[in-house]
């Protein structure tokens, strides 16, 4: 009897210790939405200026890029990152986006983040003409995915004095330009419903204008531009990143209200602090480093882009 009591007490208990320990030790819900996330684009994605370790002048890649900062924030499990952004891609922006979207097609992802995958065919050498043309292939090379295409519009740097040797006056078209591209950008979208346009280039504004900044529930005061945009004027601090990506997510969850709250952690602070004990990032094979004083000198004569 004694024993028999002990597993019915055993018995009783058992489901309540389960309960307690849910919060603590169950892993968390799986999102089919995130498994297989591909990144593609520029200097920012590949994080710009975040590794105090890499010398970008010499061509060497950041250990800190976007996908590690997205790696960090999936809550649930899920495959590692594909991460195909290179801060290279201003050298050769037309090869460099073929490229890049060939190797992300081979990870099958579920979801392709590609927040400044369109700056260098908006932006470097070239007329009005050209710049629409090489959107347009870009545009072209994601029209294969049937995935989430995360895509985000391009900011305007006139009259905003970035670094001319980050971005050379030159290589800024006209704002008249940068509004018909964009316009050119929407109607794209609109034509695909699995894009999301994420607004970046109007948060972009407000950072540089040093506006209050709302993402992802996260607020920045008027003020805040120091702590979010590089010296450069042109690169976001490791916690800019961040809140570009809760900008991303947030463009996401209107377009589909299905993606769970609680699947990516957002919150700006914690994100940054978690991304910084993650894993160093894989750097992105699309474009070979090499040739970095080449690519210099293209920066500093005005020739990117082309």
């Amino acid at each position: 009897m004694r024993t028999l009591s002990l597993a019915v007490l055993c018995l009783s208990v058992l489901p309540t210790a389960l309960r307690a320990g849910d919060t603590t030790a169950a892993a968390a819900p799986r999102v089919d939405a995130l498994q297989r996330i591909a990144i593609v684009g520029a200097s920012m994605s590949a994080g710009f200026g975040l590794d105090p370790e890499a010398n970008p002048m010499m061509g060497q890649e950041s250990k800190m890029q976007l996908a590690q900062i997205v790696e960090a924030s999936i809550v649930g499990p899920h495959e590692p990152v594909h991460n195909g952004a290179t801060m290279m891609f201003f050298t050769a922006p037309e090869p460099t986006a073929k490229r890049a979207l060939a190797e992300a097609k081979t990870a099958k992802p579920t979801v392709i983040v590609a927040l400044d995958y369109l700056f260098w065919m908006g932006y470097g050498s070239g007329n009005e003409a050209k710049r629409e043309e090489r959107v347009k292939s870009a545009l072209a090379l994601l029209e294969p995915f049937e995935c989430p295409i995360l895509l985000s519009d391009l900011p305007d740097f006139n009259g905003a004095k970035p670094d001319p040797m980050m971005l050379p006056p030159q290589a800024i078209p006209p704002a008249e330009t940068i509004v018909k591209l964009n316009k050119q950008i929407g109607e794209w979208a609109k034509e695909h419903k699995n894009v999301v346009l994420v607004p970046q280039g109007e948060m972009l504004r407000k950072l540089i204008a040093d506006e209050e900044i709302q993402a992802g529930g996260n607020t920045f005061v008027k003020g805040s531009r120091a702590r979010l945009l590089q010296a450069d004027g042109l690169h976001t601090t490791l916690e800019g990143t961040c809140a570009m990506w809760a900008s991303a997510v947030d463009a996401w969850r209107a377009h589909d209200a299905t993606l769970p709250v609680d699947a990516l952690l957002i919150d700006v602070a914690q994100l940054a602090a978690k991304a910084k004990g993650a894993p160093p990032a894989k750097p992105g094979t699309a474009v070979k480093p090499g040739k970095a004083k080449k690519a210099k000198a293209k920066e500093k004569a005005g020739k990117t882009g082309g």
